[in-house]
């Protein structure tokens, strides 16, 4: 992945997208760059899938595909209270990991994953 500091200069980003059967509706992204201090950003799974035909996301997230250099890509864009970043992501492989994720679970079953108990537990316990 690559950190777009301006429409000229990247930054190659070490990033790793997360994901797992027991918060089906979210992908982790951690970000970690080489001067340390990494970052996680949750992110739908439904926003990242949408970006990849076309802009999806509105606020601290925003997804949209594009061609760079001939290449299929995926620009994701994250603000927070503390600044924003651009990212540049190859867009086939990042279809190719999603779609093994949709494999896991399936659109339309991600509510059935869901542990409603210990959910209502923990707003219970105050967690």
């Amino acid at each position: 992945m690559d950190r777009v500091v301006c429409p000229s200069i990247r930054l190659p980003l070490r990033a790793v997208f997360h994901y797992t059967q027991t918060d089906p509706l979210v992908v982790l992204l951690e970000l970690q760059p080489p001067e340390g201090g990494g970052v996680t950003w949750t992110i739908s799974r439904d926003l990242l899938f949408d970006g990849t035909d076309e802009p999806s996301g509105m606020g601290d997230v925003q997804v949209w595909p594009a061609v760079a250099r001939g290449r299929r890509v995926l620009y994701i864009h994250l603000e927070s209270h503390d600044g924003s970043c651009l990212l540049k992501v190859d867009r086939r492989r990042l279809e190719k990991w999603l779609q093994g994720i949709f494999d896991l679970v399936h659109p339309g079953t991600e509510f059935c994953q869901v542990d409603w108990d210990a959910g209502a537990a923990a707003l219970v316990e105050g967690r």
